[in-house]
């Protein structure tokens, strides 16, 4: 089937993008005289919308074997791949884990988050039921998670409970039916902080350096109480970039894997792995004082010719988008009027009063294709972030990887 919508997806650019966050990586730890991170991919949400087959495929294929999900389903999903059966990667998932799915986890070999003490007393439970059904002694892989500021889950890391947290943490590790491999955090502000430049001795300055003060206290709390935590991991992509002092031992790249900046900057030698292109289905001619699309909003101020392209709100294609520009042949255009929910309208008349160069059936680039500046500019419009950008292509836009 001939598809008028496809999200293509580069290998070439999630290979170099993986190979250059190592890089950098090494480069920064071996500049402290420390050991280089893991980096850990995280491709849930789908790969932020680049399909987590295709992803993880070519992200294996570069070498990386420790990935990130969000949910059960994910991690389930991920372990099926039959392209990375053979190198068994390890696989993490970074939010809360139902005590009913502990099973499943255990069979597929899944590292599950512990997001609070009674959530890990609860997998506890589990893993003791599964293992008296099956006559087993299965251990399950939990990272511990804590909260230094975020307050969305985990164990409180602040000033007042932080001691508390790792009694509890000893209390757990005590018992044989878990095995703590990591310990983690997340940092809420590091995007805004580190990569606007406010850096001070290294560390920036403000709320990033208390969530890793935090973090610090109660992981030398837990070496003195003779715990042993596994894998220590807070760097998120913004810290990844920018604090080689706060790699740990792990790294979790996230926006920074696909080729964009959590702030929408562009370099580092990261190249975006998306393009999102559309098809030209109509043109015609309207007249000054015509109007365009829902509303009614947009009037033509002169004789204009437009192109309808085939795609809208329900491929991932904002409402927020509109008056954006597109790209059909090499050369940009204006979108008019109200995006709808399966095509828009693009401004394609010539400037001299000729022919357009544009036919039904041509290509439109929506976004990508070039150093992440079409996704950014998107984001801009729709008073968001890059993420959204790429995570809003909807699930009825086929994926195509290419080289």
């Amino acid at each position: 089937m001939k598809h008028k919508n496809i999200a293509y997806i580069s290998r070439s650019a999630l290979i170099g993008n993986y190979r250059r966050i190592v890089q950098l990586t090494a480069d920064g730890a071996a500049g402290l005289g420390n050991r280089s991170p893991r980096v850990i991919c995280v491709v849930k949400a789908d790969a932020y919308g680049h399909e987590i087959g295709i992803t993880a495929k070519a992200l294996g294929d570069a070498g990386c074997d420790f990935f990130a999900v969000s949910s059960e389903e994910e991690a389930v999903e991920l372990r099926s791949l039959e392209e990375l059966n053979s190198r068994h990667p390890d696989i993490l998932i970074l939010g809360r884990v139902d005590p009913e799915n502990v099973g499943e986890m255990l069979e597929c070999d899944i590292a599950c988050a512990a997001v609070s003490y009674e959530n890990a007393c609860g997998l506890l439970r589990a893993v003791r039921s599964y293992n008296e059904l099956t006559g087993s002694s299965e251990r399950l892989k939990v990272h511990i998670k804590l909260d230094t500021g975020m307050n969305r889950v985990g164990f409180l890391a602040d000033e007042e409970n932080s001691m508390e947290t790792a009694e509890k943490i000893r209390e757990l590790s005590a018992h044989p039916e878990l095995e703590i491999a990591g310990i983690f955090t997340h940092c809420s502000s590091a995007d805004d902080e580190l990569m606007d430049g406010h850096m001070v001795d290294g560390y920036g300055k403000g709320y990033t350096a208390l969530q890793i003060e935090r973090f610090r206290r109660i992981t030398d709390r837990l070496e003195e109480l003779g715990v042993d935590t596994g894998i220590k991991h807070l760097a998120n992509s913004a810290v990844t970039l920018r604090m080689p002092e706060a790699y740990f031992d792990a790294v979790r790249a996230g926006v920074i894997i696909y080729g964009l900046t959590p702030n929408a900057s562009v370099g580092y030698g990261l190249v975006p792995a998306m393009r999102f292109e559309s098809t030209v289905v109509h043109i015609h001619e309207i007249r000054a004082g015509d109007r365009v699309s829902y509303g009614a909003e947009f009037v033509a101020d002169r004789d204009m010719v437009l192109a309808t392209v085939a795609a809208g709100y329900a491929d991932g294609f904002e409402r927020a988008y509109s008056g954006c520009k597109v790209r059909i042949n090499g050369r940009e255009y204006r979108q008019v009027g109200r995006i709808c929910m399966d095509q828009f309208m693009v401004d394609i008349t010539p400037e001299d009063h000729g022919c357009p160069d544009v036919r039904v059936g041509d290509k439109v680039i929506l976004f990508g294709g070039d150093d992440g500046t079409s996704v950014n500019e998107l984001a801009d419009r729709a008073k968001t972030i890059n993420y959204e950008v790429i995570c809003k292509v909807s699930k009825r836009v086929p994926r195509i990887p290419e080289e």
